[in-house]
C-alpha cells in the first residue's frame, strides 16, 4: 500500500500559519500607531504654543504703542468725563459749524469753545485739555470738518503763547481796563501799544487765513479801536475831567449797534463800576452802600456775585496774611533748607486748595508790587 500525504492536516498547517502572519502583522500596526500618536500630540502642543506666542507678542507690540502716545486715547470719548471742578456744572460753551460737504465753518464761537476748555489750564495738564477738546470734536463732529477743527485748536493754541510772550514784552495788555485806567494818569504809552497790536496781527497773519482771522478776532479789532480812542480822549490835556467823560461818552454814543457796541458798554460800565467801588471803600462804604450802587450799574444779580466776591476775596487776603507772616517765622528759623521747605508746603496745604496754591506766587507778586506804589 502505497502512503499519500494528509491532506487535512497540510491545510491545517496553512491556515495556521496565515493567522499567525496576520496577528504578527496587527500587533506591528498597533505599536505604529502607539508610536506615532505622542508625536501627533507634540505636534499639536507645539502649534498651539507658537500661535499663543505670536498672540501674546501681538498684544504686547499694541500695548507699546498706546503706551507711546501723549495721553492715553480711550481716557476720554465724549471730552466731558470728569471734568475739572471750574466746568462742572457747566454746559460747554461755543459751537462748531459745518457746510453740506461737512467743512468746517470759522465763526466766533469756535473760538469761544476753545476757550471753555482751555480756562481749565492749570485745574488740568495742556496733554489732557488736547485730548479733552480733540475728543469733543471727534464725537460730535464729522469729517473732514473734524479734522480741521482739531488742527486750528493747535494754531489757535500757538496763537496764544505768541500773545502771552508779546505782552510780556510790553508789560501791559492791548485791551486792558488797567491800560484805561493808567491811561488817565499819563502812564501808558499809545504808540506802544500800537506796536504791540502790530506784532500780534502779524503773528494772526501767519497762523490763519483770513475768514479764520475775521471770524475769531473782527470783534475784538474793532473793541480795540475803541480803546484806542478812550486812550487818547484821556491823555488829551486840553480836556477838563467832565469833557473827557462828555467825549467818552458821544463816542461810545455814535458807534454803530453791534456787538462791539454791547461790548464797549459794558466796559465803560465795568471801568466806571471799579473807580467808584475804589472810591468808595477808601471813603469807608459798607457792604449795603456797595451793593446800592453796583446794582445801579450792573443789575441786582451782578451786584450779588460781586458783594460774594467781596467776601472771598477778604477771606482769602486773611490766610494770605497768616500764611506770610508764619512763613517768615519759618524762613528765619534755624532748620535747614529743605525742612523750611517741606515745613512751607505743609503750611500752603494747611491754609489753601489745591487751586488756590496755583494763585499764591503770583498774588505774592501782585501785593508787592501794590505796596510798592
Amino acid at each position: 500500500m502505497t502512503n499519500r500525504p494528509n491532506r487535512k492536516g497540510f491545510w491545517l498547517l496553512l491556515a495556521g500559519l496565515i493567522m499567525l502572519a496576520v496577528l504578527v502583522l496587527l500587533v506591528i500596526m498597533v505599536r505604529l500607531n502607539a508610536n506615532k500618536q505622542p508625536s501627533t500630540s507634540k505636534s499639536n502642543s507645539s502649534t498651539y504654543s507658537t500661535l499663543e506666542t505670536q498672540e501674546l507678542t501681538l498684544d504686547s507690540s499694541t500695548e507699546s504703542l498706546i503706551e507711546d502716545l501723549p495721553y492715553q486715547p480711550e481716557k476720554f470719548i465724549t471730552g466731558v468725563e470728569d471734568l475739572p471742578r471750574s466746568l462742572q456744572g457747566t454746559e460747554v460753551d461755543g459751537e462748531i459749524i459745518i457746510t453740506d460737504k461737512a467743512e468746517l465753518v470759522a465763526t466766533r464761537g469756535l473760538r469761544r469753545l476753545y476757550d471753555y476748555f482751555l480756562s481749565a489750564l492749570g485745574e488740568e495738564d495742556g496733554e489732557t485739555i488736547d485730548a479733552r477738546v480733540e475728543a469733543y470734536i471727534l464725537n460730535t463732529t464729522p469729517q473732514p470738518a473734524a479734522n480741521e477743527a482739531i488742527t486750528l485748536y493747535h494754531q489757535y493754541q500757538t496763537y496764544l503763547k505768541q500773545v502771552s510772550a508779546i505782552q510780556s514784552q510790553f508789560g501791559t495788555p492791548a485791551n486792558s481796563i488797567d491800560a484805561l485806567k493808567k491811561a488817565e494818569q499819563g502812564e501808558v504809552d499809545i504808540e506802544a501799544i500800537e506796536r504791540q497790536q502790530k506784532q500780534i496781527k502779524a503773528v494772526r497773519s501767519q497762523l490763519f487765513n483770513s475768514k479764520v482771522d475775521e471770524a475769531f478776532f473782527g470783534t475784538e479789532d474793532e473793541l480795540q479801536a475803541y480803546n484806542k480812542q478812550m486812550l487818547k480822549i484821556a491823555q488829551d490835556t486840553s480836556l477838563s475831567t467832565a469833557q473827557k467823560q462828555q467825549a467818552k461818552q458821544k463816542y461810545l454814543q455814535n458807534l454803530p449797534e453791534s456787538l462791539t457796541k454791547q461790548q464797549a458798554e459794558q466796559q465803560a460800565n465795568l471801568q466806571q463800576l471799579m473807580t467808584r467801588t475804589e472810591q468808595m471803600k477808601k471813603r469807608g462804604a459798607d457792604e449795603q452802600q456797595l451793593l446800592e450802587m453796583r446794582t445801579e450799574l450792573v443789575g441786582v444779580e451782578a451786584a450779588q456775585r460781586l458783594a460774594k466776591l467781596d467776601k472771598q476775596t477778604q477771606d482769602f487776603d486773611r490766610r494770605f496774611e497768616d500764611y506770610q507772616q508764619q512763613k517768615q517765622v519759618i524762613t528765619a528759623s534755624k532748620a535747614s533748607a529743605t525742612q523750611k521747605q517741606q515745613q512751607i508746603k505743609a503750611l500752603e496745604q494747611k491754609l489753601f486748595s489745591d487751586n488756590e496754591q496755583k494763585r499764591l506766587v503770583g498774588y505774592e507778586q501782585f501785593k508787592s508790587q501794590s505796596q510798592s506804589q
